[in-house]
């Protein structure tokens, strides 16, 4: 099942039905009970009326999503309907996984509730495991909502790893830098190692809590792209690659790593990869691959020479960018960790990656993922 996938439910006929024949009863009584002076009846008098049933529906239909939000797939969620005084009520019940706190659900929940222009009307911890609040519309009481702690469930979820490409001079004068180093989820920033800025980036996303890589200019196949100034070639020299590599991590402090910028030919060349990787097990740093080769020796070498290694599992601004489409592609992320524990995504320095993270990681947060650096999922 997809993250994003909200349960739609079919019409509640009954609900529906009970509330047009209650509404009509009362409005009855209103019209019947109103002074026959010929003057009409106000409209806040009826409004007063239908809004509470309104109001029930909306509730009625956004608990599922509420809770989707929180992480708790709709297969925990059962909902029962019951007559009490010729009034029906709604029944929900929902089994909480053991890493969600049933108080954070409840806050959420006491908030849609408000949302709606409800209130909770009594709420009381049954058990230690079994909450139940009842919740209501003026003096009517439509819903009750009792809160199971499972401890046999968890949340579908995962470590995430955002990885942020490209930072240089045109990030800072974008002025992009700040943005992204505000977002509250860690990130991890890979910084060009020839544009100036570099080390105010570096300095400014180390005091945000962020975590802060070389992104090291390599040789792609097509030679119409431009790695760069610097760059690791395939015709250089092995001394020449290695002070390469040193140069690039002297020109950015608090770096944790490396990955590649460009790099399909490089990263695929048995003794290029040798030496980029030697550099880097002396000064005991990773190597995050982008993988922009399939035949990428980087999985391969790393391992055999003791130098921890991280893949990417996805592109999440690749072609055709877009918030809409950035958003989709971190869902996908989100999937994928949900799947295997855990997953890494690269992206850019671009407008609308930054709006796409500002507005999906705490909805992703929420449901249990956790953002961490790149160097936790090295291994």
């Amino acid at each position: 099942m997809s993250l994003r996938m909200v349960k739609h439910h079919r019409p509640q006929w009954h609900l529906c039905l009970t509330a047009v024949m209650i509404l009509g009863a009362m409005v009855g009584v209103v019209l019947f009970s109103w002074p026959s002076n010929n003057d009409p009846v106000p409209v806040d008098s009826i409004q007063a009326i239908l809004d509470p049933y309104r109001n029930s529906v909306n509730l009625h239909d956004r608990v599922d999503s509420e809770l989707v939000e929180l992480g708790i797939w709709p297969d925990l969620i059962t909902k029962i309907r019951y007559d009490s005084a010729g009034i029906e009520i709604c029944k929900v019940d929902v089994r909480i996984p053991i890493d969600l706190p049933i108080a954070t659900v409840n806050l959420a929940l006491t908030q849609l509730v408000n949302a709606q222009g409800g209130r909770v009307v009594h709420a009381i911890e049954k058990t230690p495991k079994i909450v139940r609040m009842e919740c209501g519309f003026d003096s009517l009481q439509t819903m009750v909502i009792e809160l199971h702690r499972d401890s046999h469930l968890r949340r579908k979820t995962g470590l995430i790893s955002i990885v942020l490409d490209d930072f240089g001079q045109a990030s800072w004068t974008k002025g992009l830098v700040n943005r992204f180093c505000a977002i509250s989820q860690t990130l991890t920033l890979a910084i060009l190692p020839n544009e100036g800025s570099a080390i105010e980036i570096s300095e400014l996303a180390d005091r945000h809590g962020h975590e802060v890589i070389l992104h090291l200019p390599m040789e792609p196949i097509d030679p119409s792209m431009d790695p760069g100034h610097s760059a690791i070639l395939v015709s250089q020299d092995a001394e020449t690659i290695r002070q390469q590599v040193r140069n690039a991590l002297l020109r950015i402090p608090n770096v944790v790593g490396v990955n590649n910028h460009m790099g399909s030919r490089a990263t695929a060349d048995f003794r290029v990869m040798s030496e980029v990787l030697g550099e880097l097990q002396e000064q005991k740093l990773f190597f995050l691959d982008s993988r922009t080769s399939e035949k990428s020796l980087v999985a391969t070498l790393g391992p055999e020479m003791k130098v921890p290694i991280a893949q990417r599992d996805l592109f999440i601004d690749a072609v055709d960018v877009s918030v809409e489409k950035v958003k989709d592609r971190l869902w996908e992320l989100a999937e994928i960790a949900s799947n295997r524990g855990k997953a890494i995504g690269i992206g850019h320095d671009r407008e609308e990656t930054l709006t796409a993270l500002e507005s999906t990681l705490p909805r992703l947060e929420s449901r249990g993922f956790r953002f961490v650096s790149v160097s936790q999922l090295a291994e």
